[in-house]
């Protein structure tokens, strides 16, 4: 004899996601920095220097002397050989009158008046020696202005360039739940 059954035939449920991933851009710009450099300035400015030549002595020297300058000279030549002849005078002078120191003055004044003792070369009125010009020369310090310049700096700040795209989950039924139920044995024999 059968027994009648009942028979269950059952299917889960599942469940299914859709999973959209998140994206980030991050970008960012390079900032600009705007610098602005003023040159400096420099100025340098040379005064000119002061130069005095006196040519009066190598004027005088070559005999190119004017009448005034001319008598002062003569009247200075004349002056200083007028007091080298008294010198020489008293000198003598003093040697004739001292007789006690016994010897011949005036023979020893004779050959010293002579040329032959002096042995001195004769030198000419205004012959050169040196070459007479004096020159003097002043020289002046450079002027120096400096003015600087500077920088300007104007940044320029860009922010970042941000994009977010979320994410997303969708969730989906995979699979449906199902519950199959049958019935067995309800058939029944009745034959005897």
């Amino acid at each position: 004899m059968q027994v009648p059954q009942i028979r269950l035939q059952q299917t889960f449920a599942k469940l299914g996601l859709q999973i959209t991933r998140p994206v980030q851009e991050i970008q960012q710009p390079r900032a600009e920095l705007n610098l602005h450099q003023e040159p400096a300035v420099l100025e340098i400015r040379q005064p000119r220097g002061v130069l005095t030549m006196d040519t009066s002595e190598a004027q005088a020297n070559i005999d190119l002397r004017g009448p005034l300058r001319r008598s002062r000279d003569n009247a200075e030549y004349g002056y200083q050989k007028a007091m080298e002849a008294i010198a020489q005078i008293s000198e003598e002078g003093d040697r004739l009158r001292a007789i006690e120191n016994k010897g011949n003055p005036i023979a020893d004044i004779a050959f010293e008046e002579s040329v032959i003792y002096h042995n001195t070369e004769i030198i000419a009125e205004g012959s050169l020696v040196g070459d007479g010009v004096e020159i003097h020369y002043e020289a002046r310090r450079p002027e120096i202005n400096v003015q600087i310049g500077g920088v300007q700096m104007n940044p320029e700040i860009k922010r970042p360039i941000h994009n977010y795209t979320p994410g997303k989950v969708e969730g989906y039924i995979r699979q449906w739940n199902s519950l199959k139920i049958d019935f067995v044995g309800l058939n029944v024999d009745r034959k005897l």
